[in-house]
């Protein structure tokens, strides 16, 4: 089903919902309003005849005693009453110990002559023979062995009904064949530019990354068509990165593959001393463990775009003091100093992720620091919880900061090559401030040093 056929039918269907509930709530209310009215004139009304058959026994029984027993007595009270108020629709019952004095051309429901709980007073509608009536039953005042009931024919709301319900369904036919045309016409009209975007959609996913959609409109169509090349453009960014990052990533591969198979192949086919050989597997060893290195930080990396943290309260005084343990021997090889300052005590997150974290961004700053220099590592509070890498060495340009988080960017390659550095560890570090909710802060200057600011948006101190 095409999509504006979806739109068609769809609205259509809410319509007829929408419009039949309507109609049944304005129909129900109007009915049930209708009967509460009937229903307050009834109880008036038989106040009224009850007032009038009270007093007809009243004085029936200071002419005879007993007459409020004798039937004969009650049928002459009741009966011109009854009679007199027959051409209005309204019927009289009366019933002595629960036997008919005085009854109707039907039976009056059974359960309309017992008041339950002391009731004083019994109001009910039941259709008999087709035919929709009002009952109203009550004892008589100082005569409780007798019933008084009131009976009102109210088939005209049953009628009323009807008429309004067939109304209803002539203007929902109506209603839908106007509306149904008036959106058949506007949805073939408004959903041709959806045309020309599919089209365009088509040539983009065939490789064809730099057409876009041109549908000048100030709708929602004109906005999507925008929306649409702002995406096609961010789809032509990413594959150029995406294009970027294998070419990086084979010239990255190639260069430890090179030396792998020129150490292995001297190793094979030439005859050399124990030295030569043992410096020729030493390069091996070095561009296997460059190459073990690089696939480590993309395996990290396809897992950290996976991963979910579950926030823990982490102790920044045994955060640090595990994190030391893990980074001090290669510093130590390297000739430099760690010094870590926990101003605040805890913070929220994955303390094995924060750890992986500090451990990139301090790997950076050894790689960038002469020998006998300090890396310090330092926890406080301002605003929202910030742990800060700062280093003092040889810092990088204004136009290198934004790049640097970007797969195999580094700044100085000859620097990076000779410690290992494989130009992913700020990746890393990105990806693991994002899942914090976390943002990198990163200040630098030539030969002034780097410092590196984890800024904690979604956690709290303490």
């Amino acid at each position: 089903m095409r999509f504006w056929q979806k739109i068609f039918f769809s609205s259509l269907v809410i319509f007829i919902i929408i419009f039949n509930a309507g109609a049944w709530v304005i129909t129900s209310h109007s009915y049930d309003f209708n009967l509460q009215r009937e229903t307050g004139s009834a109880v008036r009304e038989h106040g009224v005849i009850l007032s009038s058959v009270l007093n007809g026994i009243s004085n029936a029984e200071k002419i005879m005693v007993n007459a409020s027993k004798s039937n004969v007595n009650l049928f002459a009270v009741i009966e011109p009453l009854a009679a007199y108020y027959a051409p209005q629709g309204i019927h009289l019952a009366l019933f002595n110990d629960g036997a008919p004095v005085y009854s109707l051309g039907f039976d009056v429901p059974y359960d309309l002559l017992f008041f339950p709980d002391e009731s004083v007073m019994n109001i009910a509608d039941r259709k008999i023979e087709d035919v929709r009536n009002l009952f109203v039953s009550s004892k008589i005042p100082e005569y409780e062995h007798l019933i008084f009931v009131y009976v009102r024919n109210i088939n005209e709301l049953d009628v009323y009904r009807t008429e309004i319900g067939n109304m209803f369904l002539w203007l929902n036919i109506a209603v839908c064949t106007v509306l149904g045309i008036s959106i058949f016409l506007l949805l073939k009209h408004m959903t041709r530019p959806i045309k020309k975007l599919n089209e365009i959609t088509n040539q983009i996913a065939g490789g064809a990354y730099e057409k876009r959609v041109n549908i000048q409109r100030n709708d929602e169509l004109g906005e999507l068509s925008r929306t649409f090349n702002t995406m096609a453009d961010s789809v032509e960014t990413n594959m150029n990165k995406k294009q970027q990052f294998i070419d990086n990533l084979s010239h990255e591969i190639k260069t430890p593959v090179t030396a792998i198979l020129g150490y292995s192949d001297f190793l094979l086919k030439t005859n050399s001393d124990k030295k030569s050989r043992a410096l020729a597997a030493e390069h091996l060893h070095d561009a296997a463990e460059r190459l073990n290195q690089l696939s480590s930080k993309l395996l990290d990396i396809t897992f950290l775009r996976r991963e979910q943290i579950d926030f823990k309260t982490i102790d920044i005084s045994k955060l640090f003091s595990s994190f030391e343990n893990l980074i001090r021997p290669s510093l130590t090889e390297r000739k430099l100093n760690l010094k870590t300052i926990a101003e605040v005590d805890s913070i929220s997150g994955d303390e094995t992720l924060i750890i992986s974290l500090l451990t990139n961004l301090v790997e950076n700053a050894a790689r960038a620091s002469l020998p006998n220099s300090t890396i310090t590592v330092k926890a406080y509070s301002k605003g929202n919880p910030v742990i800060e890498v700062q280093d003092t060495g040889c810092g990088m340009d204004a136009q290198e900061l934004d790049k640097i988080t970007e797969p195999f960017y580094r700044v100085d390659k000859s620097r990076s090559r000779s410690f290992g550095g494989a130009g992913l560890g700020l990746g890393i570090c990105k990806l693991i401030a994002d899942l914090h909710g976390a943002k990198l802060e990163v200040i630098s200057k030539p030969s002034a040093g780097t410092t590196v600011k984890i800024i904690f948006y979604n956690s709290i101190t303490t």
